[in-house]
């Protein structure tokens, strides 16, 4: 009898303990397969964010113009005129391309006279964005730039003692070069998710010019180059304001 409760006793302890081990078998099968399907999840999200960033087209056209020298040529203190056009490619290469029209008269030119430079410009560049905010980029960028001119001047010395002396030049086709480095700023104008003002954008560029080559005349110097500015530095930095839509 006591052979026979001792033989219940044993079958139902190990009965117990293969219970355990199955359950905690189970247990771990439904962890891992938990866990398995989350990686399974996580794989599959992160390949459709994939395909739709690289399903997204970044292609847009870009039209700007300086506002700063609008409001200058607005009160009369230089005339300037200038017009941007970009080809944005992917996410963070674009071209931009640069036109414009300026007549300087620089004040301190020539000292008994007056001086004015006058011609169109353009540049072609290359950007790299980089999103730093939502609507809101900073861009590292090159450009070449050129210019074809023309400048005249006039020299006036009145002398009681020996006769005066009026003289005037005016000298056409000249040209000019040199290259820019730009670091552009800019953000949505308001912000908007739909309608004209998603697509408007405004902002600073501030550019480092070096200057390649100018013509150097014997008699009277150039001193201001249009879309450069004035000769007295191979160096000069600059800063324009801008408004610009995108297509």
């Amino acid at each position: 009898m006591k052979l026979f409760i001792r033989y219940i006793a044993s079958s139902w302890i190990l009965l117990l303990a293969v219970q355990a081990i199955a359950q905690d078998s189970l247990q771990v099968q439904v962890k891992d397969s938990l866990l398995l399907e989350i990686i399974d999840t996580l794989k599959v999200e992160g390949q459709n964010d994939l395909k739709q960033e690289s399903d997204k087209n970044y292609f847009s056209i870009l039209m700007a113009t300086d506002y700063g020298k609008l409001i200058s040529t607005a009160a009369q203190f230089e005339t300037k005129y200038e017009l941007n056009l970009g080809v944005q490619f992917t996410k963070s290469i674009r071209v931009t391309a640069d036109y414009g029209y300026a007549q300087l008269a620089p004040p301190n030119a020539i000292e008994n006279g007056n001086y004015t430079s006058s011609g169109n410009y353009f540049r072609i560049g290359l950007d790299y964005m980089f999103n730093i905010a939502p609507k809101t980029y900073l861009s590292l960028g090159g450009m070449y730039a050129m210019t074809t001119f023309k400048d005249e001047g006039t020299v006036v010395i009145e002398s009681e003692v020996w006769p005066s002396l009026n003289e005037s030049f005016v000298r056409d086709n000249l040209k000019a070069n040199w290259v820019e480095f730009v670091i552009t700023s800019e953000a949505a104008l308001l912000n908007r998710n739909e309608g004209f003002f998603t697509h408007l954008f405004w902002g600073i560029k501030f550019r480092f010019r070096f200057l390649i080559d100018r013509p150097r005349p014997e008699y009277f110097d150039v001193y201001a180059i249009p879309g450069y500015g004035q000769t007295w530095d191979n160096f000069i930095p600059a800063a324009n304001l801008f408004i610009m839509y995108k297509l």
